[in-house]
């Protein structure tokens, strides 16, 4: 058999159609998802849908840091909760061993003002986490009544319950801050006048004036509470109706 015979007829190939066809690298797309590069951050914060700021600051006010995690901002949910968790703890941890804390720092002749001292920042702290918790889920919460404002009734009635609710369902941020900060203060108030309040003021060598526990202490300390309840309700209705007509 000859060498033609192993020959086969292909026809003809255009030149030109197969530079024109083979002229480039072929890109196959992958159907893999890219994945981020190391090291590499995502500036995109999952959101929650249905999440406003009314709702995560409602949240944040019975349990802070509890808004900003329904509202997807974890890490400051955690901070938030965390940091109220430690000053719950510490003060417990004081007040628990009192009965030892005084011998001691009297055995090192520190003065036992510095355990009302501990006590009293430790207070300070919870209540500026607890505001800054419920303003920053307010202020962050990615939702969709930024312009809503609920009926004055129900504004009354929030901060009938909690003194400032009603103002942050409003969203007046401010206010609400306000009458919180109120309600911190006054129950910060009532726990030193108290039986027990007084029993550990004089175990560190405090003791309350004269005219706090028989003269006008009572009678402010019963008339604080009904003024700032008032207040709130009153301000909270208004803001609302406000709001509604605007």
């Amino acid at each position: 058999m000859s060498r033609e015979d192993h020959i086969y007829d292909l026809g003809d190939v255009d030149r030109h159609e197969q530079r024109a066809v083979f002229s480039g690298p072929v890109e196959v797309a992958s159907s893999r998802p890219s994945l981020p590069r190391f090291g590499a951050r995502s500036t995109e914060r999952p959101e929650a849908p249905g999440v406003g700021p009314a709702l995560a600051g409602s949240l944040s006010i019975f349990v802070p840091g509890l808004g900003q995690m329904i509202a997807g901002d974890i890490a400051w949910g955690l901070f938030y909760l965390s940091g109220m968790g430690f000053c719950a703890a510490a003060s417990w941890a004081v007040l628990v061993t009192l009965d030892r804390l005084v011998p001691t720092l009297s055995l090192f002749d520190l003065p036992t003002d510095a355990i009302a001292v501990a006590l009293s920042s430790l207070a300070l702290s919870a209540m500026v986490l607890h505001l800054s918790a419920v303003l920053h889920a307010h202020a962050e919460a990615p939702g969709v009544d930024e312009k809503a404002a609920p009926h004055p009734l129900v504004a009354g009635l929030a901060s009938l319950l909690v003194p400032g609710w009603g103002q942050l369902l409003a969203h007046h941020r401010r206010r609400a801050a306000l009458f919180l900060g109120g309600v911190w203060l006054l129950g910060a108030a009532w726990s030193l006048v108290t039986p027990v309040g007084t029993q550990l003021l004089a175990r560190v060598g405090l003791h309350l004036p004269a005219a706090m526990r028989d003269g006008w202490g009572p009678v402010a300390m019963l008339a604080a509470p009904l003024i700032l309840w008032a207040i709130a309700v009153y301000d909270a209705a208004a803001g609302a109706a406000s709001e509604r007509r605007a």
